[in-house]
C-alpha cells in the first residue's frame, strides 16, 4: 500500500512539470516559429528560418494588429517590424481590393509618404497588391501588401529605416511567401 502511495506521489510530481494551463509554456500555440496563434484570423503564416517574434506595442492589443519584430540581440535592425491588420470589405465595396487600396493610397501623401510603385499579383490563394513607399522626413521605407480573399482583407506592413530596409525586406518577403488563406 505504501509502495502504491509513493508511486502515485512520484507520478503526480512528474506531471507537475507540465504546463498548468493549455497553451502556456512550451506549447506549440505559443512557439513563435510555428505561428499557430494566427489561425483564428482566417490565414496561416509560417516563418521558417526567420528570427522574428510576436510583439505587442503599448496601448494596443494583439487582436487589433499582429506585430512581429526581430528577436533582441539578433542581426536585424531594432527598428524593423512586420504588422498584420485584418479588415472586412463591405458588400458595397464594388470592385473589392482595387477600391479598398485606392482609398488608402489617396491618404499616403498627407502622412508624408511617397509611393515608389505598385504591383498586382496572386498570393496565398487570393489577390494581392504590393505598395512600396518611402517617408523621407523620418528616414523610413516600407512595403505594404494588401491581400484579399472574398470579403476578408489582410494588410501586411514591413517597415524599417531606409539604410536597413533591404535586409528587412528579405525577411518580410520570406514570411509573405508563406501566407495562405484558409480554405
Amino acid at each position: 500500500m505504501i509502495q502504491k502511495a509513493v508511486s502515485l506521489l512520484l507520478l503526480a510530481a512528474q506531471t507537475t512539470w507540465a504546463s498548468p494551463y493549455p497553451g502556456m509554456g512550451a506549447s506549440i500555440l505559443t512557439d513563435p516559429t510555428k505561428n499557430q496563434f494566427v489561425r483564428g484570423y482566417g490565414f496561416n503564416l509560417q516563418s521558417p528560418g526567420v528570427d522574428w517574434i510576436p510583439a505587442v506595442s503599448k496601448g494596443e492589443t494583439v487582436f487589433e494588429t499582429l506585430r512581429f519584430g526581430p528577436r533582441p540581440g539578433g542581426n536585424n535592425s531594432a527598428e524593423a517590424s512586420l504588422s498584420i491588420r485584418m479588415d472586412h470589405l463591405s458588400e458595397a465595396a464594388g470592385s473589392g481590393l482595387d477600391t479598398y487600396a485606392r482609398k488608402w493610397m489617396r491618404d499616403y501623401p498627407s502622412y508624408g509618404f511617397e509611393v515608389l510603385g505598385t504591383k498586382n499579383l496572386a498570393l496565398g490563394g487570393g489577390r494581392a497588391l504590393v505598395v512600396d513607399l518611402v517617408q523621407k522626413t523620418k528616414n523610413r521605407q516600407l512595403r505594404q501588401v494588401i491581400l484579399q480573399k472574398d470579403q476578408q482583407v489582410a494588410v501586411v506592413t514591413c517597415l524599417d529605416r531606409k539604410d536597413h530596409f533591404e535586409q528587412t525586406l528579405q525577411t518580410c518577403n520570406q514570411v509573405l511567401k508563406s501566407f495562405k488563406w484558409d480554405t
